[in-house]
């Protein structure tokens, strides 16, 4: 049976009483990182900092993480969704063109019209015993 992978991400989450900054300065270290990458790392949405790595590697990962102030979160590989790559756009294909023809319609004035032709006639449903109820403030 083969080993089971995982993702590790982080989102940005701190220790309780860890020093923003200082934790920056220690990822930063840790993982050589330079401002573009922290700012990337601390941006507020989900960065995958290391994809289908074994439980041993994963662990590993989520301490050096822990000793330098921050959180991640460990999440089964297959249970990750994968960003699919952009399509690329065909080269000088034209933009689709639709034709309608508009001659016919009419822009009528505001506040004006009705949804009466909207309207679908519902049948009427019995009501259930409500003799027990009362409106009386007793």
């Amino acid at each position: 049976m083969p080993q089971p992978l995982f993702d590790v991400f982080f989102r940005g989450a701190l220790l309780p009483d860890a020093d923003a900054d200082q934790v920056r300065e220690r990822l930063a270290a840790l993982f050589d990182l330079g401002p573009a990458e922290l700012g990337r790392l601390f941006g507020g949405d989900p960065v995958c900092v290391k994809r289908a790595v074994d439980v041993d590697t994963a662990s590993h990962l989520r301490g050096r993480f822990r000793d330098a102030g921050a959180l991640v979160d460990i999440r089964p590989a297959e249970a990750t969704p994968k960003p699919s790559p952009p399509a690329a756009p065909e080269p000088d294909a034209p933009a689709p063109t639709f034709a309608i023809d508009t001659s016919h319609l009419s822009v009528a004035p505001p506040n004006t019209g009705s949804l009466e032709d909207c309207h679908r006639e519902k049948p009427a449903r019995p009501i259930g015993d409500i003799s027990h109820l009362s409106l009386s403030d007793d």
